[in-house]
């Protein structure tokens, strides 16, 4: 199963680039697209791959161990505290536009808004796994993603749009990273259930029945 799990890591991975790259070639912010892909991309590849330690253990009928569940639920809550970050700091551009001094986004700090949304959902994510079910807590997790994704999306994308048609600037780097993190994020989302897929494949050519889930601590 470890090589299913490698081959939906490269094909998110292949579908981040073709997702993200035209995004940046089109607006000509080469500074924010190195940006983008040397220091962001491979931390999202990364995520994706931890994500699927839950949905490898499950397919293989091992015992789900609660330290993974910790592992998955602190990785899992790092895209979600990025895309609380860019929620508010694109509500923030749609408002108040890029002049910081005396409005909320001269007030929100990343470096330690993005902690504690990430303590945030890392204990939401935590407290919604059930030992009875791996499964549910796969589906929560990326549920949220896909969920956090969307929204994010629907403010990043007019904050966007809004920014362009000022006079301030072309637009903030801040609104091409936040739309092309919920596009990662929303097509992460799927990568536990590509891999189920694939093992469902594999099962049904091998003539076996679906796991019995079992747990330990």
């Amino acid at each position: 199963m470890k090589r299913w799990a490698l081959l939906t890591v490269l094909l998110y991975a292949v579908g981040v680039g073709v997702l993200a790259l035209p995004l940046f070639g089109f607006f000509s912010h080469s500074d924010v697209l190195a940006f983008f892909f040397v220091w962001f991309v491979p931390i999202l590849i990364l995520i994706q791959a931890i994500l699927l330690l839950v949905p490898v253990a499950v397919a293989q009928d091992r015992p789900v161990k609660r330290r993974s569940i910790v592992v998955s639920a602190a990785i899992g809550a790092i895209p979600m505290a990025v895309m609380a970050a860019c929620f508010f700091m694109g509500v923030f551009l749609m408002v108040w536009g890029e002049k910081t001094e005396n409005t909320p986004q001269h007030y929100l700090n990343p470096i330690l808004a993005v902690p504690i949304f990430w303590l945030v959902w890392g204990i939401l994510f935590y407290r919604g796994f059930s030992s009875a079910d791996p499964r549910s807590f796969v589906s929560m997790l990326n549920g949220w993603l896909l969920r956090g994704s969307i929204l994010e999306l629907l403010v990043a994308i007019p904050s966007h749009i809004i920014s362009r048609h000022r006079h301030e600037c072309c637009a903030p780097p801040i609104s091409l990273i936040a739309i092309a993190t919920g596009l990662s994020v929303a097509l992460m989302s799927f990568g536990p259930a590509v891999f189920f897929l694939f093992a469902k494949r594999i099962r049904d050519k091998q003539g076996k029945q679906p796991p019995a889930v079992a747990n330990s601590r």
